[in-house]
């Protein structure tokens, strides 16, 4: 590759990765052209991105931004995965695919939120909660004693009215109710 299109190739990588703070590193050997064109199909959907990038390549293209400590130590074959809302997403998606192609397919890497997470490390990433699902949870924490309390207000009423019914029942059949002293 000649000088000039490396640098235009480091160029195009340091504008497409300047935003991107997680990412996943895969590595990708043996897959045929129809299953990889599958898998960036499969990805594509879910608002995420596969690119086989040069190491070299993308260390002096993201230089001390904030993909540098995924860059310094990918080596290998190496395909990055970026998009989805989170590093946990794409991890995900990527364990899907790892569960189609058996060996073919190995997670190698992690940058979430600043920190990078090595290949023993990686593995946990797809079976954390996602952010939205984080969400959903503190919400629910904190919606649970409201709905707690207004259910306790609304049983005594019901209780209540269950029990006038009841006696307006007994007087319209022409029965007597009996008053109990306490």
């Amino acid at each position: 590759m000649s000088k000039l299109v490396k640098e235009m190739v480091t160029e195009q990588l340091r504008t497409r990765y300047a935003d991107v703070e997680s990412a996943v590193w895969v590595e990708v050997v043996g897959v045929d052209g129809n299953t990889t064109n599958a898998m960036r199909r499969d990805l594509n959907e879910k608002s995420m991105r596969i690119e086989v990038i040069k190491n070299s390549l993308l260390r002096r293209a993201v230089g001390e931004g904030p993909l540098a400590p995924l860059a310094a130590a990918m080596c290998g074959p190496a395909a990055l995965v970026t998009g989805g809302e989170s590093a946990i997403d794409a991890a995900k998606a990527i364990e899907e695919w790892i569960g189609k192609l058996q060996d073919k397919v190995r997670l190698r890497g992690a940058l979430l939120e600043g920190e990078y997470l090595d290949e023993s490390r990686v593995a946990g990433l797809a079976k954390m909660p996602t952010k939205r699902d984080l969400q959903a949870k503190v919400v629910g924490c904190f919606l649970s004693p409201g709905s707690n309390l207004a259910g306790a207000m609304l049983a005594g009423g019901g209780n209540i009215a269950g029990c006038l019914k009841a006696m307006i029942e007994k007087l319209e059949d022409g029965e007597t109710i009996e008053r109990k002293s306490a």
